[in-house]
């Protein structure tokens, strides 16, 4: 019985140490400088996780049976990595080089992403060139998060709306500033004319090499309060170094008018003006009455006007 009570006993124990897991520590540092990432994610797959404390180092309880660990953070490559016998695992992440070295344009000249500390979204000319539309703005509808873009009414090159961020005024504009290669412009719904017509429609948005777009009050320190409804920077395309390169754009469209009244024919109409003098009774077949005209080509002349 002993032996018995002995055996279970040490069954228990192994289940208890096997439901506890085990503890896996370490350090996570930039593979550049050694510097100690605080903030970093660090999960077991399918499982709960914790984040690293200031100087990048950890402390997590995972499983008996995990296997790996992953380590993410904003700005840098996602790693997984298996987790070692001793229970000691220090990372270094590499920045992920594609977004931080992306270069945005603002207000006074160009950065890095990683060394911009507003809000900034971007759209590449390539995603708002050859739309459907009659002017870039049209295009960034559903291109950026915050940024809302609608037409007013189905008036020909009627500017489009556009809220950054929603409506931030009751009585005044609410328009976004736009800035075209560092000039500040006015599309038409900040021009003044009663008439409809969109001034920035004659940029053509395949000369677009990239929009971006500041969503807070950081362009605000640069263009005062023109920006406090947000700014949107329009880069265009300019020339580079290396062989001519000529390429051609060409679309053909047609379009066909539905629901059109049916008009008289020549013929028709004649008979219907002497039908009318007939009725005043001064209808003359020779003195006074109405007849075809004869073309060029001697038939009667008888335009069809809708052509």
């Amino acid at each position: 019985m002993r032996k018995i009570a002995l055996a279970c006993m040490c069954l228990c124990w192994s289940i208890m140490a096997l439901a506890q897991g085990k503890t896996v520590t370490g350090k996570v540092t930039d593979s550049k400088d050694g510097t100690g990432l605080p903030g970093v994610t660090v999960a077991v797959s399918g499982g709960a996780g914790t984040k690293t404390e200031i100087g990048g180092a950890y402390s997590v309880t995972v499983p008996a049976n995990a296997k790996s660990l992953t380590f993410s953070f904003v700005g840098y490559e996602t790693v997984t990595l298996s987790i070692p016998a001793n229970g000691v695992l220090n990372v270094a992440l590499a920045a992920s080089e594609n977004k931080l070295d992306e270069v945005v344009v603002v207000g006074y000249g160009t950065q890095k992403r990683k060394d911009i500390t507003g809000n900034i979204a971007s759209v590449a000319g390539q995603e708002v060139a050859n739309r459907p539309v009659q002017s870039f703005e049209q295009a960034l509808g559903g291109r950026a998060a915050g940024v809302q873009i609608s037409i007013p009414n189905g008036v020909l090159n009627n500017p489009p709306v556009i809220r950054v961020r929603g409506t931030n005024s009751i009585s005044l504009s609410s328009q976004p500033l736009i800035v075209i290669d560092g000039v500040p412009v006015f599309s038409g719904d900040a021009s003044g004319s009663d008439a409809a017509g969109n001034a920035l429609a004659s940029i053509n948005p395949n000369d677009i090499e990239s929009i971006d777009i500041s969503k807070d009050a950081a362009a605000s320190a640069i263009y005062g309060s023109r920006a406090a409804n947000g700014v949107i920077f329009v880069t265009t395309k300019r020339g580079k170094t290396g062989k001519a390169k000529v390429t051609l754009d060409s679309w053909v469209g047609f379009s066909k008018v539905f629901g059109l009244p049916n008009i008289l024919n020549a013929q028709q109409y004649t008979d219907y003006k002497n039908e009318a003098l007939q009725n005043q009774g001064t209808f003359n077949a020779n003195t006074n009455a109405f007849y075809l005209t004869n073309g060029p080509n001697g038939q009667p002349i008888n335009t069809n006007w809708y052509d």
